[in-house]
């Protein structure tokens, strides 16, 4: 092994300080590079989660406003059914109360005055 001359020891550790600058520079652009990877996916599940929030909150109001339209159609109709059972009802007790009278009565013929 021949160990070289001071000088060529000088230049190849300068070398290899040069070589490690550029690695130690390449990292840090590596690693800068990763943390606004990190920051960008976070932000991008951030407004995922917003959207899917905003998303669910248009389905509650929907089925809460099918809910309510469905409850006034089953309260109005219950309200109708009401009315016509008391419509029967009254119907019912009319006829009830009701008497047939049948009369009965000879008509003179071709005009001959009763």
């Amino acid at each position: 092994m021949n160990p070289g001359s001071p000088r060529e020891v000088l230049e190849a550790v300068r070398r290899l300080e040069a070589e490690l600058e550029v690695l130690r520079r390449q990292a840090r652009d590596r690693e800068r590079d990763a943390i606004d990877l990190r920051e960008a996916l976070a932000d991008d599940g951030a407004r995922e989660r917003r959207a899917m929030v905003e998303d669910l909150e248009r389905v509650v109001d929907l089925i809460g406003a099918s809910w309510r339209s469905t409850h006034e159609q089953v309260a109005d109709l219950g309200r109708r059914v009401d009315d016509l059972r008391q419509y029967v009802e009254d119907s019912v007790g009319s006829l009830r109360a009701a008497r047939l009278e049948l009369r009965l009565q000879t008509t003179p013929a071709n005009g001959d005055g009763g």
